[in-house]
Parts: structure tokens; sequence; C-alpha cells
């Protein structure tokens, strides 16, 4: 008998595992819902539409940070490549600005995988909140100047895209009591 009750919790258990990992399976349906939830709909579903086919949702979480994390130590190497060649000091006072922003903001990433990794979808969201408020910072610093390094504003851009999705994300994975 004490068999037959082990069998059966470990079958039930086995059962809600797998109705709980099917159920976060993403459709193309549930990706328009995700995407009509960013500031950049068409950003959203061209980057998920190139990138995955129905994954689950931490996956597409992970995925989406990797490639933000990706663009934004992109971005600080190319801040620091523009301040290293030579600029004005106005432009390399801004540009540092930039690079502490996006110190910042990777180690928010950074931080942001950890709490993607045990399931804590309140601190996933603070996290990319954060990194998505120093690109912002960043565009605020570099708005001003006369001339602009394209890469740095199209990167900045890109990665607020990036983390919009995460954040869309974040709010919808299971919140740990």
């Amino acid at each position: 008998m004490a068999a037959n009750l082990r069998n059966n919790a470990f079958l039930s258990s086995f059962m809600f595992l797998l109705v709980i990992g099917s159920s976060y399976a993403i459709t193309s349906s549930e990706m328009s819902t995700i995407c009509d939830k960013t500031l950049d709909p068409s950003f959203c579903l061209d980057f998920l539409n190139a990138e995955f086919s129905s994954p689950n949702l931490q996956a597409l979480a992970k995925a989406t940070l990797d490639a933000t994390q990706a663009k934004a130590s992109e971005t600080f190497k190319r801040l620091q490549s523009i301040i290293d060649g030579g600029v004005d000091p106005r432009s390399k006072l801004a540009y540092r600005s930039c690079i502490d922003e996006y110190e910042n903001a990777i180690g928010n990433l950074e931080e942001a995988f950890e709490h993607l990794a045990s399931g804590e979808g309140e601190g996933l969201n603070t996290k990319v909140s954060a990194a998505s408020d120093g690109a912002d910072t960043c565009l605020d610093y570099v708005k001003r100047l006369r001339s602009v390094d394209d890469s740095v504003l199209n990167n900045s851009k890109g990665i607020k895209n990036l983390c919009g999705i995460t954040l869309v994300i974040s709010n919808i994975l299971p919140r740990k009591y």
C-alpha cells in the first residue's frame, strides 16, 4: 500500500510539473500579446520572430536578457573607444556619464539573470527597469550634443526596447511569495 501511495504521489507530481511546464509554452498569438504591451510592438515582433519559435517564458526572458547584455557591453566598449579617440570636453563629459550609466546597467543585467534563474519575477523587473533607465539617461546626456555617435543612439534605443520585452515577461512570470 505504501508503494502504491508513493507511485501515485510521484505520478501526480510528474503530471503537475508536466502541465505547468507545458502551460508556459508561448504561441505566436501570445508573442503578439507580449509585444502589444511594449513601447515598440513592431521591434518586439521582429525580434521575437527572428530569434525564437514558441519558447517558454523563462527561456524567452533569458534570450532577451542575453541580447540586452550583449548590446550593453557593445555600447560600453564603443563609448570607451569614442573617449579614447578624442572628443571635445562637453562631449567627453556626456560620454563619460554614459559609461557610468552603462557600467551600472551591465551590473543590473547580471543581477537580473540571477533573479530570473531563481524565479523571482519582481526582482527581475526591478533590475531590468534600472538597466533600461541607464540607457535612457545616456540618451538624455547625448541628445544635447552637436554630433552623436549613431551606434550609441541606436544601441541605447535597442536596449530600451529589449528591456521593455523583458519587463512584460517579468510581469507574466509567476510570483514567489
